[in-house]
């Protein structure tokens, strides 16, 4: 129900003037009508009710004054953080903190695969737990509202109205209480934050929720930027890396133009190793194939290589004039621009092949 000023001002015991002005600066939140009247929540008129307690209007206006001092503060903290692990982490302590209460989940939406995959999941104290794998929204009804509806949703073990997929999992977990809210940017759900209490049901005040939401809001653009900066840094990496594989590439031509006939083969697999940091290459033409080892040979053997994951990466000489085939073992995915740079290879090996 919403509220005239002069109906604002006879239940918070001040005048309408007064009323008006806090309206102006925002202390007090107020929608207008089409002939521009200002009114009032009457929910907003009890928070501020309760925050003045019957002594005066400066312990009102602290309270709203330390809430915007923790807005600015928690907008500065995930702002400044850029790695994506460190912002997860303090997101999560400025929930459970402000919050009071014990985990924190953040987690990433695909709407089109209509499921969500957790990001990370601390407790208070700033543990990570074992991350958790994905969930289909089709399992849980009321986590698709809140991401679909953009809003906020309480889930309490002991209330029987609840979505029972939801107290099933608290109940699991011996938790008692669940908030969650969407992570919206730009108009875009990209992901949800859940905060979860382990020792009582929680009944969130106006302003707790107003800050969760907030904090949300600041979240998911803190955690788009520090996506973009990560792609960002990865591109300048794989310049980097192209870079001086071609450096490298540069450096053994002399050798290749100058190897005999039975070593072309060998010097275009060491050229190869070199210049893309690789475990092993063979190069194979005629019915014939030589193969070197490149340094990441050295560290995948430190290693014992278990638990190492490796890639295969195959070109041909896209002239043919040398038959010439490259088999490469990276030791990780190809970044930007390597398996092109093969195809290079490949095509320039199969040329002096074929003089």
């Amino acid at each position: 129900m919403f509220l005239s000023v002069q109906q604002a001002a006879r239940r918070l015991g001040v005048s309408p003037v007064t009323v008006r002005r806090w309206t102006a600066t925002g202390f007090l939140p107020c929608t207008r009508t089409a002939g521009g009247h200002r009114r009032i929540d009457e929910h907003d008129i009890g928070d501020l009710a309760r925050a003045i307690g019957n002594s005066n209007h400066l312990a009102a206006q602290l309270a709203r004054e330390r809430e915007l001092d923790v807005l600015v503060d928690t907008s500065i903290a995930l702002a400044s953080r850029l790695d994506i692990t460190e912002l997860l982490a303090e997101i999560a302590r400025r929930m459970t903190s402000l919050l009071d209460c014990h985990y924190c989940t953040i987690s990433e939406y695909n709407p089109a695969a209509e499921a969500v995959s957790v990001l990370a999941d601390y407790d208070h104290s700033g543990r990570r737990l074992p991350d958790t794998g994905p969930y289909k929204l089709s399992d849980y009804p009321l986590t698709r509202r809140v991401l679909e509806d953009r809003c906020t949703a309480v889930v309490n073990v002991d209330d029987p109205h609840v979505d029972q997929a939801e107290a099933a999992v608290l109940r699991r977990d011996g938790d008692k209480s669940l908030l969650m809210a969407p992570l919206v940017y730009q108009d875009r759900v990209i992901g949800l934050v859940e905060i979860v209490d382990q020792d009582r049901a929680r009944d969130f005040s106006r302003q707790e929720l107003r800050l969760c939401r907030a904090i949300a809001g600041q979240a998911a653009a803190a955690l788009h930027n520090a996506k973009v900066f990560a792609e960002q840094a990865r591109s300048d990496h794989d310049i980097e890396r192209l870079r001086s594989a071609l450096r490298s590439l540069a450096g053994s031509v002399p050798a290749l133009v100058a190897a005999a006939p039975g070593e072309t083969l060998s010097e275009i697999a060491r050229a190869a190793c070199d210049a893309l940091g690789a475990v092993s290459c063979v190069a194979s033409s005629g019915g014939t194939s030589a193969g070197a080892f490149g340094q990441a040979a050295a560290s995948c053997d430190g290693g014992g290589g278990r638990g190492t994951r490796a890639s295969l990466v195959v070109a041909r000489d896209p002239g043919g004039t040398g038959d010439l085939t490259l088999a490469v073992t990276l030791t990780a995915t190809p970044s930007e621009g390597q398996a092109e740079l093969l195809d290079l290879i490949a095509a320039a090996g199969g040329a002096l092949l074929g003089r």
